[in-house]
């Protein structure tokens, strides 16, 4: 690999960790008054779209420890907007939720964030969009299949 390629991909990878951070910090914005935070929020979407699942589930599929996602659970589940229910495939291993309190919830986030979505997408070509999801995809699919440690 040339030098060149090397500069550019650190400098992807820079920029990429921080619009990670970027995001972050637009999130808390985002939720100030929500009584929650932006990991606890991320919960919430998960279960929005794929409940019910199981704690470890939910910790697979973001990439984090089941002990965080543990924690996220407790704080959540102290605020009812998510609940524990019993799961037939496994009994020591619930399956976790939204209350109806915490749909509500999460619909109301998404409502602000999509005021930002719409003047986010006003900037940015369709194309522009396309190609950069799909250089993320591939960044991370690359990454998640393990191939390169395979080709060192």
């Amino acid at each position: 690999m040339h030098k060149s390629s090397i500069s550019t991909l650190y400098k992807l990878i820079w920029q990429t960790r921080r619009l990670f951070q970027r995001l972050r910090i637009t999130s808390d914005e985002l939720l100030v008054g929500s009584g929650i935070n932006t990991s606890q929020r991320a919960v919430l979407e998960f279960l929005h779209i794929k409940q019910p699942q199981t704690v470890p589930k939910i910790a697979h599929e973001k990439s984090v420890s089941r002990q965080n996602i543990q924690v996220i659970v407790n704080d959540l589940l102290a605020l009812e907007l998510i609940e524990s229910v019993e799961n037939p495939a496994h009994k020591r291993s619930a399956l976790i939720q939204l209350t109806s309190k915490g749909k509500a919830l999460f619909e109301s986030i998404q409502e602000k964030e999509a005021s930002l979505l719409k003047t986010m997408e006003k900037k940015f070509s369709k194309k522009e969009l396309t190609t950069t999801l799909n250089t993320l995809k591939s960044f991370d699919n690359y990454l998640a299949s393990g191939d390169w440690k395979r080709s060192k």
